[in-house]
């Protein structure tokens, strides 16, 4: 019997292995100026996502700058265009409620000799320069987002006295400015968290499936309401930690290994389960300090989406994405009560069996990373 459960362990972690490295989140950022009555927002596309044949690819890498820039001039041709008709299916301006018209334009092209913009991982970028007809009279200016998945979009806004950066994810939509009776520009109103909430939740909802487990193993130890919550408190206080220090820059760790480590949380919780049925203090402090190693981990790609705002727009984007995590844990935490409620005669046999799988798939995951 206990021979059959492993199997099953195993068999169902290898057929959901493909998706066990759901931490990388597209995102498309762009930089909103109004310059002389003319709005305008300024970003550096990634090619591989512009291209029919490559965007719709899961976890498929980018292209190469370098390879990129040997194509023939009837390839670059085709870049320009895939690019301006994969944005028109991305994005729609509106003002007052009605849609506005706007145009694409591409700076790297003016330039003599083409180049693209420099970039350290030899990543393909497009400069990109969206120009939105002018508007009059009272309204506001929206910006409508209709990406796939996960992939967000995230606006950095230099108009006015306080600068500001939001995200939305599909389906959602932003204020890009806003104009009184008398066409004056009126002050935009924006949550702290500037939509960065959702962004938090859906990593771990429901692409963070190692974050997941993790909290899981934490309900596995004690299901009871008051210690869970302080646990999964401690680990956001810790992940948040880290999750800011890395964001600012102020450490750095290799991401593989930060991966393979967080694999290792994950094992080392799932077997600590079966040799203890009490939260102890070795326990919390363990819960703490492998919330520090999973901020590092949040860092990756919160990192990658905030590296061109500036330092003192930082806040609200790290406010709401920690917020976020947090209802996303207590989400998996409600879930694993509502699915407990009506089998806890069988507590016991839930603990060890689910505490087996969760181990399984860190062990498991610990391998994949490391090779």
């Amino acid at each position: 019997m206990h021979t059959l459960r492993l199997f099953l362990c195993l068999f169902l972690i290898h057929a959901i292995s493909p998706v066990l490295h759901a931490h990388q989140v597209a995102s498309v950022e762009l930089e909103f100026l109004e310059i002389e009555g003319q709005a305008r927002l300024d970003g550096e596309m990634d090619i591989a996502y512009m291209l029919p044949e490559t965007r719709n690819v899961p976890g498929g890498p980018p292209l190469s700058r370098a390879a990129v820039m040997k194509s023939s001039a009837e390839e670059f041709a085709r870049i320009r265009k895939e690019t301006e008709a994969t944005l028109r299916k991305l994005i729609r301006f509106s003002y007052a409620g009605k849609d506005v018209p706007w145009r694409v334009e591409f700076p790297d092209f003016e330039k003599s000799p083409f180049s693209l913009p420099p970039e350290a991982g030899d990543t393909a970028l497009l400069s990109t320069r969206l120009l939105v007809a002018p508007v009059t009279g009272p309204g506001e200016m929206m910006i409508h987002w209709a990406g796939e998945q996960e992939t967000e979009l995230i606006v950095l806004s230099e108009t006015g006295d306080d600068p500001r950066v939001v995200s939305t994810l599909p389906g959602g939509s932003l204020m890009l400015l806003k104009r009184s009776g008398e066409g004056v520009a009126a002050p935009v109103q924006t949550p702290v968290t500037g939509g960065w909430v959702q962004t938090g939740f859906r990593h771990v909802l429901p692409l963070g499936l190692d974050h997941m487990l993790f909290i899981l193993g934490l309900f596995l130890l004690l299901p009871k309401w008051k210690p869970l919550m302080g646990q999964s408190l401690l680990f956001t206080l810790a992940h948040s930690i880290t999750l800011a220090l890395s964001v600012f820059q102020v450490v750095s760790v290799p991401s593989r290994w930060v991966e393979v480590l967080i694999a290792v949380s994950i094992a080392w919780i799932g077997i600590e389960n079966l040799f203890t049925r009490k939260l102890g203090r070795q326990r919390l402090i363990l819960v703490f300090c492998f919330g520090l190693l999973h901020g590092l981990g949040f860092a990756t790609v919160l990192a990658e989406k905030l590296g061109g705002i500036p330092r003192s727009q930082l806040l609200g984007p790290l406010l709401g994405f920690n917020i976020g995590v947090e209802l996303a844990q207590i989400t998996v935490l409600a879930a694993a009560f509502f699915v407990l409620w009506p089998l806890r005669k069988y507590t016991r046999q839930i603990q060890t069996g689910g505490s087996i799988f969760v181990a399984l798939a860190g062990l498991i995951w610990v391998v994949e990373r490391l090779m």
